[in-house]
């Protein structure tokens, strides 16, 4: 009797990691897609600084936000559109419950940022590094996938290499690269390999 409830409770925990890791799967796109956009904002945003480019970071930055969500939330919008939505499991709620937290937390960061001008004192750039790897290292342990522990690692060591140069314009082409290595690159390994969560 144990026996057999101790297998149902393991294969139960299994169910429960390989729905984390197909979810990170199936998230792969949205992480390739923010991270290229973001990456765009803070090089359009370098190019402005620099007086390379007439186009105000305010707007670029609308749609370095604006279009990424759309695309997040194209699983709402078939919901909404009445077409069939595949139910997720509890693992998978959880992480896309995490992580929309994170970009709802960011978006209002960046907006406020923005808004205030208080983007220009630097620190909301090691915020939103500081928060990203928040996001991967509890996703390492939700989906078995523990090289995104290495991944969340090197945001925080980005998160206090951007607070070091919070007054420097340096610190905005940091910024935009952290988001292709540590955003885009993890998306791009997960949409080309699928996940694999490790043994044990």
């Amino acid at each position: 009797m144990i026996e057999d409830q101790a297998r149902e409770d393991i294969a139960l925990i299994r169910r429960a990691i390989e729905d984390g890791a197909a979810y990170a799967t199936a998230g792969s796109p949205d992480m390739l897609v923010w991270g290229i956009a973001v990456a765009i904002g803070y090089l359009g945003t370098y190019a402005f600084i620099r007086g390379w480019s007439p186009i105000a970071p305010a707007s670029l930055w609308a749609a370095c936000l604006g279009l990424p969500w759309l695309f997040s939330l194209r699983r709402v919008a078939k919901g909404l559109a009445g077409r069939k939505v595949r139910a997720r499991g509890p693992m998978a709620q959880a992480l896309a419950m995490l992580w929309f937290g994170c970009g709802i937390f960011l978006t209002i960061l960046a907006i406020a940022a923005i808004a205030t001008e208080e983007g220009r004192n630097g620190w909301c750039d090691a915020v939103v590094a500081g928060v990203m790897g928040i996001g991967f290292f509890a996703s390492a342990s939700l989906t078995r996938l523990l090289w995104l522990r290495w991944v969340a690692i090197a945001w925080w060591l980005g998160e206090v290499a951007l607070f070091a140069l919070r007054h420097r314009a340096e610190a905005v082409p940091l910024a935009a690269a952290l988001m292709l290595l540590l955003l885009a690159g993890p998306g791009y390994v997960l949409m080309s390999r699928g996940a694999r969560p490790a043994e044990g």
